[in-house]
């Protein structure tokens, strides 16, 4: 996987792509559901614990009204005289009923029994006679404590029972509090949400009291049941959240009931949709990221295929592109890189071409310098043997630059090259009788300098035959300095001066030189096939005073090993 990512920008755009688009919204889809389930769990559990407090806080304060009241009701005079009696008080007796129980009887109803476990008195509309056993319940259990006794009934709800005992300890009668399913509504009304159901059960699990008390029993039961079997309470139907109290003074139990806002099928949707969501998640940011990087990486693709055709030798590739962004830009500077290259080339074969071309001419112009070199010879020896030392001189001169010319490299040394063009200006003293003088002026250390061979005879023959040829006092100079790096080389002379149209052409080398001028053009062509066209011949001139004429080349020198060389 690592390898062909790597092996593709297209590759690397669409993964890219494709992250970016696909786990955002992913890990926000899970995050987002994470997050809202936990929050929305904390909130419940918050909401069940506020709730459960509420409802304890009620039931504790009925508890102890119901203790308060039960206990003086049992150590009432009154309630003891008329049990004591048989009833012979009861108008009293209900009078501190009925001035006791108030405000509890909302929610429990009051009752007096007689030690044979008859009711007595109540605080209900009317009196419904109903006789308890004394050895087992409520009532037996009374008997045995002195304190408030609390037992589930057996039909739910709750039974709340104290004995009424003589100063002896004789037990008169019991004091018995009901609380039904009905009373219970009527005292947690309003401390828990109607979503939620509310359990009291005793200690071993029997209903006291269900908020639903259709299916209460069943609810009971299944807890219970998971319970023994050491589970987590789920109730039935696994639907619901359900937290638990224990009332230590009793032994009950308090548990409420809460739905779960994502039930198993609720779950089972939202992980469905999640899943669904994230395959068209993943099949949009596929395609999306299958187009864009196609869209980016077709000209990049495009361009790679085009580099690929210039390093097999195609050079007329040529991209076209409408796009002006940077992918346009790079494919425009591909397309000027490419024409430059092709010029280049095609400058580079005609450079070569013309070089060619000049070597034969050159190679073409030596096949006479032998015969004349040869003739030369014979004439030298003639002029020696008939002592006319002139004609010699001039024959030895001739034959040296005739034998220079045709032996040895294209390049050679600035002070050689001085040598040679001291000859040629000693045979051109002759034919002129002297009517001109020459100095050279050229510094030691431009001496080792590397230069063309016979490129300065055209620039001295330029300046004797068009400069000092008809003068009397003919001056020539030649020089050479350094400037920027380059070596300048420079004939100067105090002839008529350079016509301004010969002067133009000197100093704009593209343009044709006229006839007579020959040797200075082809010398330039020389110096710029050689070393490029920032290097060449130029001119400058007053009319009447003289003309300068300067050769520019690289600054190349000769070490002495080359020489020795040599």
């Amino acid at each position: 996987m690592k390898e062909w990512i790597k092996s593709s920008f297209r590759n690397r755009v669409f993964i890219t792509v494709l992250l970016v688009t696909l786990l955002p919204m992913l890990l926000c889809d899970i995050f987002i559901m994470q997050i809202s389930m936990v929050l929305s769990r904390r909130q419940l559990r918050q909401q069940a614990a506020v709730e459960l407090s509420q409802i304890e806080r009620r039931l504790d304060e009925a508890y102890a009204g119901v203790a308060a009241t039960t206990g003086d009701l049992a150590a009432s005079t009154v309630v003891r005289s008329a049990l004591r009696r048989g009833g012979s008080d009861s108008k009293l007796l209900y009078q501190v009923l009925y001035r006791k129980t108030s405000g509890l009887r909302d929610y429990a109803g009051f009752d007096v029994y007689d030690a044979a476990g008859r009711r007595c008195y109540t605080s209900a509309a009317g009196i419904v006679d109903e006789q308890l056993p004394l050895y087992w319940g409520p009532l037996r259990q009374a008997e045995q404590s002195e304190g408030l006794c609390l037992q589930a009934g057996t039909d739910g709800g709750l039974t709340m029972t104290r004995s009424v005992r003589a100063s002896n300890g004789n037990v008169l009668g019991f004091i018995f509090v009901r609380v039904s399913q009905t009373d219970f509504n009527s005292l947690l009304h309003g401390s828990f949400s109607p979503d939620n159901d509310i359990f009291l059960v005793d200690a071993t699990w029997r209903r006291i009291y269900g908020s639903d008390n259709i299916r209460a029993e069943e609810k009971i039961s299944a807890l219970r049941e998971q319970l023994l079997a050491g589970e987590q309470l789920s109730g039935s139907g696994g639907e619901y959240s359900f937290y638990l109290r224990s009332r230590p003074e009793s032994g009950f139990t308090l548990i409420l009931q809460q739905p779960k806002v994502y039930s198993s099928q609720v779950t089972s949707t939202i992980y469905s949709t999640c899943f669904m969501m994230g395959f068209l998640c993943l099949a949009l940011s596929l395609l999306c990221a299958w187009l864009l990087s196609r869209y980016l990486s077709k000209p990049v693709n495009e361009l790679d295929a085009a580099m690929g055709r210039v390093e097999k030798g195609d050079y007329d590739v040529e991209l076209t592109s409408d796009r002006s962004d940077e992918m346009g830009r790079l494919t425009s500077s591909f397309n000027r890189m490419t024409r430059e290259y092709r010029q280049n080339l095609e400058y580079s074969v005609q450079r070569e071409r013309e070089l060619n071309e000049l070597q034969l001419s050159m190679m073409q112009a030596q096949l006479n310098p032998h015969f004349l070199y040869n003739t030369l010879d014979s004439l030298k020896w003639l002029g020696v043997t008939n002592h006319v030392p002139r004609v010699a001189a001039m024959a030895t001169n001739l034959a040296a630059l005739l034998r220079a010319g045709i032996s040895g490299g294209r390049f050679i040394t600035l002070e050689q090259e001085l040598e040679l063009l001291e000859k040629y200006l000693d045979i051109q003293s002759m034919r002129f009788e002297d009517r001109f003088t020459w100095e050279t002026d050229v510094d030691e250390r431009f001496q080792h300098c590397i230069v063309p061979k016979l490129i300065l005879q055209p620039l001295v023959e330029n300046a004797i035959i068009h400069g000092v040829a008809n003068m009397d006092d003919g001056y020539i100079k030649l020089s050479a300095r350094e400037e920027s790096g380059r070596l300048v080389l420079s004939v100067q002379d105090n002839g008529a001066g350079i016509p301004g149209e010969i002067l133009d052409c000197l100093n704009s080398p593209e343009r044709e030189m006229p006839a007579g001028h020959l040797g200075l053009r082809n010398a330039d062509r020389i110096v710029r096939l050689y070393y490029g066209g920032e290097y060449g011949i130029s001119a400058s001139s007053e009319p009447g005073r003289g003309s300068c004429v300067m050769l520019t080349l690289p600054m190349e020198q000769k070490t002495e090993e080359e020489e020795g060389n040599a």
